[in-house]
C-alpha cells in the first residue's frame, strides 16, 4: 500500500513536471509570437515613414521644378518683350515678306507684354496667362516651345529637311 502511494506520489509529480514544462513552452510560444508582432509592427511603421519621406521628397522635387520652370518661362517672356523672335528670324528669307515678319514679331511682343505663352494640345495651340499656368500645363507648355524651336530651325536652315539638298 505505502508503494502504491509512493507511485501514485511519483506519477502526480510527473505529471506536474510535464504541465510546468508544458506551461513553460506555452508562454515561449507566446513570447516568441509577441517579438514575432513587435518586430512586425516596428517594420511597418519603418516602411510607413520610408513612404513619407518618399512622398515628401517627391513633392519637394515637384515644387522645385515647377519653381525652375517659371522662372525659365519668366526669363523667356522678358525675352520675347526684348524682341527675341526678330533675332531669331533675322533677315527675310527669298519669298517671304518683310512686312510678315514684322508681323510676327511685333504679335509675339504683345503676346509678351500682355504675359502670355503658348500653350499646345491636341494639336491646337491656345494662350495663356503666365500667372494663370499650374503645373498640369507644362507638357502643353513645352510641346508648345518645341513646335516653335522646331520651326525656326526649318525656317533657318531646312533642318527638318524639305526635300532640298543644300551643295
Amino acid at each position: 500500500m505505502l508503494d502504491d502511494a509512493w507511485r501514485e506520489g511519483a506519477r502526480n509529480r510527473q505529471g506536474d513536471r510535464a504541465r510546468r514544462r508544458e506551461r513553460e513552452r506555452a508562454r515561449e510560444r507566446s513570447r516568441i509570437r509577441f517579438a514575432a508582432a513587435w518586430a512586425a509592427a516596428i517594420r511597418q511603421e519603418e516602411l510607413a515613414r520610408k513612404r513619407e519621406q518618399t512622398r515628401n521628397r517627391k513633392l519637394a522635387e515637384e515644387a522645385a521644378a515647377w519653381k525652375r520652370f517659371v522662372q525659365t518661362e519668366q526669363r523667356q517672356l522678358q525675352l520675347r518683350k526684348n524682341g527675341q523672335l526678330a533675332k531669331l528670324l533675322g533677315e527675310p528669307l527669298p519669298g517671304e515678306f518683310p512686312a510678315m515678319l514684322q508681323r510676327l514679331v511685333s504679335e509675339d511682343q504683345r503676346q509678351a507684354e500682355h504675359g502670355l505663352v503658348a500653350l499646345m494640345s491636341g494639336g491646337k495651340t491656345f494662350y495663356k496667362d503666365i500667372h494663370d499656368l499650374a503645373p498640369e500645363d507644362m507638357p502643353a507648355r513645352i510641346a508648345a516651345n518645341r513646335l516653335r524651336t522646331t520651326w525656326l530651325k526649318e525656317r533657318r536652315d531646312g533642318w527638318l529637311g524639305r526635300g532640298e539638298i543644300q551643295p
